[in-house]
């Protein structure tokens, strides 16, 4: 269990938010979270593909891929 306190106004508004998208607030607040954490998983995956790209920058075309894996 998590708990958290928000100003007044940041409450407020998170209510009226959840209200809009009919959802507890409980709710909104895990589904904001879980995306944020989503998003923060993708970027690291981006970065971490970007450094093998720097140290190794072979790439491939598309044709060739498709020889690789038996497409074309």
């Amino acid at each position: 269990m998590l708990s958290i306190r928000l100003n007044p106004q940041a409450e407020k508004e998170l209510k009226e938010i959840a209200k809009f998208e009919g959802v507890s607030v409980s709710d909104y607040v895990r589904k904001i979270i879980n995306e944020k954490l989503e998003d923060m998983y993708d970027m690291k995956l981006a970065e971490e593909a970007h450094m093998e790209y720097i140290n190794d920058p072979e790439t491939f075309s598309h044709d060739e891929v498709g020889k690789m894996l038996g497409i074309k």
